[in-house]
């Protein structure tokens, strides 16, 4: 009997289904779809379902927007779990077209990304667009002409379409990684990772000045990021993953020294670091 619900981004043929399936059948939970990451996220707000699953970055190209800007604006939200999903990226129409009779293509932006080279080389004749899911791509191609979407390899069975190329992702190591969110992180295991995020007041050696606190404690960060806060124009928000779980002994003087240096600071988590890959 499932204990708790699951929000994730549907429909279905998308990665995000992919990893949710992988994630609900270890984790015994109820998978609910919506429409977009938004829609994920307020899901979990507003207490519709107990979590939601995202993505948070790509190894090709990086953090997942829509996600960090949730992240970061959202109170009573975080992470919980992560897992991370090998990436395949398949062309796919409506019948076997020949690759020169091909005239669009649909995608998700990210996955149009990933593919650059193999659409440069193959494809340099079509026109490319985006969409708001590789599943909502594979529904295009699927009804009209010499179209093609690029997309997981289960969309073209959901479909009924023609696989055209498989694997056409410019790395073979392509992976994104997930994110599960609840409105509470998960309890100390040992093994544990924290992720938060911070601006920093302009000026020269401003960052360099709390990667220090880090430094100092010998707290190794396995990843940074920066994007634009999307408040004022130079006002940058930093995304940051450490080792180790936020109320690890030390946690709570780190994370008050880094607070009153920055003009925002928000904890996103802690969760068990994962080698779980679907």
């Amino acid at each position: 009997m499932y204990k708790k619900k699951l929000a994730y981004l549907g429909p279905g043929g998308t990665f995000s289904e992919e990893a949710a399936l992988c994630y609900s059948s270890s984790y015994q939970r109820q998978m609910v779809e919506y429409p977009t990451l938004t829609a994920v996220i307020r899901a979990v707000c507003e207490k519709e379902t107990e979590e939601g699953l995202v993505p948070f970055e790509n190894s090709l190209e990086g953090g997942v927007g829509a996600t960090l800007d949730q992240l970061a604006r959202q109170e009573g939200l975080y992470i919980r779990h992560e897992l991370t999903r090998p990436v395949r990226q398949c062309l796919m129409s409506g019948e076997k077209w020949p690759l020169t009779k091909i005239k669009t293509i649909y995608s998700h932006p990210h996955a149009l990304g990933q593919c650059t080279e193999y659409l440069d080389l193959n494809l340099p004749h079509a026109e490319h667009f985006t969409v708001e899911s590789t599943a909502a791509a594979a529904v295009l191609a699927a009804q009209n002409a010499e179209t093609a979407a690029i997309a997981p390899r289960r969309a073209a069975a959901i479909y009924h379409l023609a696989l055209l190329a498989e694997n056409i992702q410019d790395n073979l190591d392509n992976s994104t990684r997930f994110v599960v969110l609840g409105r509470s992180d998960h309890p100390p295991t040992g093994r544990d990772k924290t992720s938060l995020v911070f601006t920093i007041p302009d000026g020269p050696g401003s960052l360099h000045k709390i990667l220090g606190y880090f430094a100092r404690r010998a707290i190794n960060l396995t990843r940074i990021e920066s994007r634009p806060s999307r408040r004022i124009a130079g006002d940058w928000l930093f995304f940051v993953d450490c080792e180790g779980h936020r109320f690890d002994q030390g946690r709570k003087e780190l994370w008050e020294e880094i607070e009153k240096e920055v003009s925002f600071f928000k904890l996103l988590g802690s969760y068990p670091c994962s080698n779980f890959k679907c």
